[in-house]
């Protein structure tokens, strides 16, 4: 209903707007725990694979081209690190300096 060009709100709206900015809320709530559940799940799905990794002995871990030093640098950030990037980086940086030294020794 409007008076000269005025909207006259209802007495409900308030109430609406405020159960509706209370449900954004909560589903925005509701978003950042699920993503932070899912972010500490991977998390500890990725430690668990350090832990087996640390299982083997240092022949198979040489195979992979990781050592028990890249081990513990790579779990020795924080929680939520991915320390599988550290193992990655480290073991191309081994196989790239063989292959320079590989190719300096035929030159």
């Amino acid at each position: 209903m409007s008076v000269h060009g005025e909207t006259r709100k209802i007495a409900f709206a308030p109430a609406g707007e405020m159960l509706a900015a209370l449900c954004l809320a909560a589903v925005s709530l509701a978003g950042n725990v699920a993503k932070t559940a899912g972010a500490i799940g991977r998390a500890i799905e990725r430690r668990s694979v350090m832990a087996e990794l640390a299982g083997l002995d240092d022949r198979m871990l040489r195979d992979i081209g990781v050592t028990r030093a890249d081990l513990r640098d790579a779990t020795s950030g924080p929680l939520l690190d991915d320390p599988t990037r550290v193992l990655i980086l480290r073991a191309t940086e081994r196989r790239t300096a063989a292959r320079l030294a590989a190719r300096a020794q035929q030159h």
